[in-house]
């Protein structure tokens, strides 16, 4: 008789364990399927086959080589292929965020240097 009450809750305990670890796996699934179709939703990068030739290479372009000028509300920076040397005062990194002011006479911009003219 105490054999079967012991087999008896060995069974419940086992299923329980069984449901529970079910349950999990099931939730973790729903959870990493969400997940993926949220980020297949949310990415909006064109495919490549979709770009012709011409924006290929423009692209290419825009993300290699510097700009002609960059435009700010102090006046408008051209590309200098030779950068003169500034006093640190007068150079506004934007690749850190610092700030273009009345007095800044070089401005860096992905590494690039632009100045006034």
């Amino acid at each position: 008789m105490k054999n079967k009450k012991y087999l008896r809750r060995a069974t419940i305990i086992a299923a329980s364990c069984f449901v529970l670890m079910s349950a999990f796996f099931i939730i973790r699934e729903l959870i990493d399927n969400k997940q993926v179709v949220d980020s297949t939703i949310n990415d909006t990068t064109p495919p490549k086959k979709a770009l012709s030739d011409w924006q290929i290479e423009y692209d290419r372009k825009a993300r290699t080589e510097p700009a002609e000028r960059v435009v700010t509300e102090y006046g408008d920076f051209y590309y200098a292929p030779f950068p003169k040397q500034f006093p640190r005062d007068e150079v506004a990194n934007l690749d850190i965020d610092e700030e273009v002011t009345e007095d800044t006479n070089q401005v860096i911009v992905k590494g690039y240097f632009y100045e006034k003219k």
